[in-house]
């Protein structure tokens, strides 16, 4: 494999390289992002080793992560069973979108890699994954492009952590929980997509992920683009992986998860969401947008708001250009999308968690349990 660096400018090096002998024969390869987690990296790459079908490559990039944090990646990985192991760094966070990129662009460049497999570092694959989801890509041929199934909680396997992806009447996204909810795609945290949909994406809008998201909401982005192009994604109820969930995050509904959330589901909007959709749902998604102003400034989040529309706004004009460049590639699959939209306003259950952050609805809740 070559060692050259990826085409999209991202400074990502090669630092580490293990392999075992062998020729391709999957043609799988499968990208793992680390920042500051290494210990679960490793688990992460520990449950790929387990799989009944082993990847082809596996490539690592971790992200600018601490100096302690790194060398603890690089000497905790071990050779792997089969294929390549290779460890990239960046200097710089490049964020989950842009070093996705610059991994799919380096997969990009092995003529026999024919599926990626997206899989968050603080996930634990089973062992059935890969060999699910490439046969599923196999079967479905080339109409449906990407393939996702169950991810559970790490710490209750019972527990649903995701479905994929929902998108409701209000026109905003959400992990999907029930499988009643329609499916649009699969999570960027769990998701096996063809060689043929990359380079589609990449031949329409000159990246896979759209590199301005950093993170967040930049797995709806492709997968919205992929359904207006045609595809079809594939859902299989069966679970693919188990997820600790935002470990390099801290956890929890945090600013930095607000701000980039709200800020990209916008720019999503802008650059992709069809006129028609517009004015059938337009009003569900301005009350949307009422309600999450409403509920930041309530506690006390006013700045992050104003920065979220702001920067939002800023950028519009960017954005509506993109659009009119995309329409042409687009257009001809609009009439599908009201089909995968979930008509309730949103996830069910939301309501009563946000309510709950507040003291006077915390008891109003409590009380109509009695």
């Amino acid at each position: 494999m070559s060692d050259a660096q990826p085409a999209s400018g991202a400074a990502a090096v090669l630092v580490s390289r293990l392999d075992a002998p062998y020729a391709p024969l999957t043609g799988i390869g499968v990208l793992v992002i680390n920042y500051n987690t290494a210990r679960q990296t490793l688990r992460c790459l520990e449950s790929i080793q387990q799989s009944t079908v082993l990847p082809d490559w596996v490539l690592v990039l971790d992200n600018a992560s601490s100096a302690e944090d790194f060398e603890h990646l690089r000497q905790g990985c071990r050779p792997p069973a089969g294929g390549s192991l290779q460890i990239y760094r960046s200097d710089t966070n490049l964020g989950f979108a842009n070093g996705s990129n610059a991994l799919i662009d380096l997969l990009l460049r092995q003529s026999a890699c024919q599926q990626i497999m997206l899989l968050n570092n603080d996930a634990v694959a089973q062992k059935e994954m890969l060999a699910t989801l490439s046969a599923a890509l196999d079967a479905a041929g080339s109409g449906a492009g990407l393939a996702g199934g169950r991810m559970h909680k790490l710490a209750n396997p019972a527990e649903v952590d995701t479905l994929g992806i929902s998108m409701y009447a209000s026109l905003m996204p959400a992990d999907r929980k029930a499988l009643d909810d329609n499916y649009i795609g699969p999570t960027g945290g769990c998701c096996m997509f063809t060689r043929a949909l990359a380079e589609r994406l990449k031949a329409v809008s000159g990246y896979c992920f759209d590199p301005r998201f950093f993170c967040y909401c930049e797995d709806t982005d492709m997968v919205l683009r992929a359904l207006l192009l045609g595809y079809r994604p594939i859902f299989i109820d069966q679970l693919m992986a188990l997820h600790e969930g935002q470990a390099s995050s801290g956890g929890g509904y945090n600013a930095f998860i607000a701000y980039h959330g709200l800020r990209n589901a916008l720019w999503m909007h802008i650059k992709l969401m069809p006129q028609g959709m517009f004015l059938r749902y337009g009003l569900f998604l301005l009350l949307a947008h009422m309600l999450m102003t409403a509920r930041h400034i309530l506690a006390g989040r006013f700045s992050l708001i104003w920065r979220v529309y702001r920067d939002a706004l800023r950028q519009m004009p960017e954005f509506m250009a993109e659009r009119k460049s995309l329409r042409p590639h687009l257009q001809l699959h609009y009439s599908a999308l009201p089909s995968f939209i979930t008509p309730r306003f949103y996830r069910a259950g939301y309501a009563r968690m946000v309510a709950q952050e507040y003291s006077f609805f915390r008891s109003f809740f409590f009380s109509s349990k009695k």
